[in-house]
Parts: structure tokens; sequence; C-alpha cells
């Protein structure tokens, strides 16, 4: 990434409703015995709203009745 797109981004917010654990997962590291997959679901829902950010057109659903195949 440049420096034009990187201070772009900076102006730009981010927003992902984590539950209570997902929060203190990815804040502390914390490790829950009980669910291991915590943290991991965590960063994915993170990840996912940072895609739906950063390349809008492709988080579309595709519409297959539109596509002459």
């Amino acid at each position: 990434m440049t420096t034009s797109t990187l201070s772009f981004l900076s102006a730009d917010t981010l927003s992902v409703e984590p539950t209570v654990k997902e929060a203190l997962a990815l804040s502390s590291g914390a490790k829950y015995v009980a669910d291991p997959n915590v943290s991991k679901e965590a960063r994915q829902k993170v990840l996912r709203s940072l895609d739906r950010k950063l390349f809008p057109a492709t988080s579309k659903t595709i519409e297959y009745h539109k596509l002459e195949v």
C-alpha cells in the first residue's frame, strides 16, 4: 500500500460488534478452555468487516439470474 492509501484509510472507521468474550480475547489474548474458537471467530469477524470496507464491490451477493451464462 502506498502512503496516500494509508492516510486515506486512517480517516475511516470500522465498526465491529464483538461479544464480551471476543473483545477480551482480542484485547488481552485471553484463552477460553470451554470455547477455544472465541479468538478465532473474533479475528474472522474483524477481517470480514475490514474486507467489506476495503472491497465493497466484492462483498455484494452475486445475482445469478442476471448472469448471461
